[in-house]
């Protein structure tokens, strides 16, 4: 008997795994997941500014949402099958969003951008950009529980060019783009990828923010959550980032420009949704 696996319904599948318990005691075999809806881009400007750009090496999986907009937190993806299977369609790349926090204080100001995949069931990997004076001045990039930097790196209108690959005779990790890189870019879309930025703040609602803080991801750790930002922040800095405390965020210049940032941001939705209204 064929099943379709793209139409079948909530209560078909509910049907058949009560008809079939003993077939199916493991639908996520069978059934390609479906993909979670991914939130609206909703972050300051200088966290879209300097967000990380992306291609995906072909042994790699495209990144996804974690959280979807009925507050659903991903489940992953089974490790069963291909290196690849079901994680490399262009439907995850339009689907897709990455979160930022970031860190002002003494004229530094600091960004972590947390992206997920499920290529091991979940992964979290993360970019850590320090900026002063408007201007980058270290970034650094995960790979297998580690921070790994690069002087001189490859950037695209001022986002730094990172890529999620295989280690050889190891798992996935990030790199840093190199020439080649540029030449050949290999996702589908083409071009340097940038997601659907979240701020910290930029959640739909605290509820949203929470649920995905507090969700347990395995061995996978979300770096943006209270208990592990400002050690990551540490493990990024490292003695490079001289007068960056860690621990604490700025007064209120940082915060007063937040929020002059968030009043603009306000008006041009507003006014782009006045312009769809318009084109209806």
């Amino acid at each position: 008997m064929h099943i379709p696996t793209l139409f079948l319904s909530a209560l078909g599948l509910v049907s058949i795994a009560s008809a079939f318990p003993s077939r199916i005691s493991n639908p996520e075999k069978l059934f390609r997941r479906l993909l979670l809806r991914r939130l609206d881009t909703n972050a300051d400007e200088d966290s879209l500014r300097y967000q990380p750009a992306l291609d995906f090496d072909k042994d790699s999986c495209y990144h996804t949402a974690a959280i979807d907009r009925d507050g659903v937190v991903n489940k992953g993806l089974s490790i069963h099958g291909g290196i690849t299977r079901d994680c490399r369609d262009r439907t995850r790349l339009d689907n897709a969003n990455v979160y930022t926090r970031k860190r002002c204080n003494n004229c530094w100001c600091a960004y972590i951008t947390g992206l997920p995949w499920s290529g091991h069931i979940h992964d979290w990997e993360n970019v850590v950009v320090f900026v002063k004076n408007n201007t980058i001045q270290r970034v650094v990039a995960s790979a297998h529980g580690k921070y790994r930097h690069k002087d001189n790196l490859l950037l695209q209108d001022g986002h730094p060019l990172i890529v999620y690959h295989k280690s050889f005779m190891s798992t996935h990790a990030l790199r840093f783009a190199k020439d080649e890189d540029v030449k050949d870019v290999e996702n589908d879309y083409g071009k340097w990828f940038i997601a659907d930025l979240i701020g910290w703040d930029g959640f739909p609602t605290p509820e949203f923010k929470q649920k995905l803080s507090s969700h347990k991801f395995g061995k996978a750790n979300f770096h943006l959550t209270d208990g592990q930002f400002a050690w990551s922040l540490e493990k990024a800095a490292g003695d490079a980032v001289p007068g960056f405390d860690c621990q604490k965020d700025g007064g209120k210049e940082y915060k007063n420009k937040d929020e002059s940032e968030k009043k603009d941001t306000r008006k041009e939705k507003q006014k782009k949704k006045v312009k769809d209204k318009g084109e209806i």
